[in-house]
């Protein structure tokens, strides 16, 4: 009987030791996400006004960056701060790694907005928009920022500081969420970071355990 009683307790400790191994999440220093999403293949538009199609990404990791042009906070942090990241994993850009930065503003963001804010930057990595504004072409950035949980608010503004853009006869401000979401080899989204947890050294960290899984998954 005792022996019985024995086998039943190691069989309930392996069975729940197995259990929280496969609910294991906290892997990452930003916010783990659960792996299961990951996002439509797309089409859009870079500051040299050529399509930039996304199957050029398979399998690399990426950090997907939401911004836009006339952002006065978050959005030139970030992108110094992603700047700094790609001079140090230059070698593996466009090879294991790329950051993509998509704009949650394609109505002022033309093309030439994009080249203008790269250029102030000093950076090289593919910056996205719309070429045209129609409602195909608006469905498709409104699909990426929808699958990647990106909320988009736009708020009509009397302040003749506010920009108004390509379709938009009125003056309007725009809120955003902010950040970067990371896609694994596989094109799953892993891990996210946004201004309440920005940290250049963790986001590393993420990049690092992200490339050392193998590219069959994890």
């Amino acid at each position: 009987m005792k022996r019985l009683l024995s086998l039943f307790f190691v069989c309930l400790i392996l069975t729940t030791s197995g259990c929280t191994s496969s609910l294991e999440k906290d892997i990452f220093e930003g916010n783990d996400l659960d792996g299961s999403d990951g996002y439509s293949p797309f089409n859009l538009t870079d500051s040299n006004a050529s399509y930039f199609n996304s199957s050029n990404l398979d399998g690399e990791v990426i950090l997907f960056n939401f911004f836009y042009t006339n952002c006065p906070d978050h959005c030139p942090t970030m992108t110094s701060d992603l700047k700094q990241i790609y001079q140090e994993y230059e070698s593996q850009i466009g090879i294991n790694l790329s950051i993509i930065s998509i704009t949650v503003d394609p109505w002022r963001d033309a093309s030439s907005s994009l080249e203008d804010y790269m250029n102030f930057f000093n950076v090289s990595w593919p910056h996205l928009t719309i070429e045209f504004l129609n409602d195909e072409n608006l469905s498709e950035i409104e699909q990426i920022w929808t699958e990647f949980e990106i909320g988009v608010v736009l708020t009509e503004s009397e302040n003749s500081t506010s920009v108004s853009g390509r379709g938009h006869t009125v003056y309007y401000s725009i809120e955003h969420t902010n950040g970067i979401v990371i896609v694994d080899k596989q094109g799953l989204q892993r891990v996210s970071w946004d201004e309440s947890n920005w940290d250049v050294d963790g986001i590393k960290d993420d990049i690092d355990t992200l490339l050392k899984e193998p590219s069959s998954g994890y």
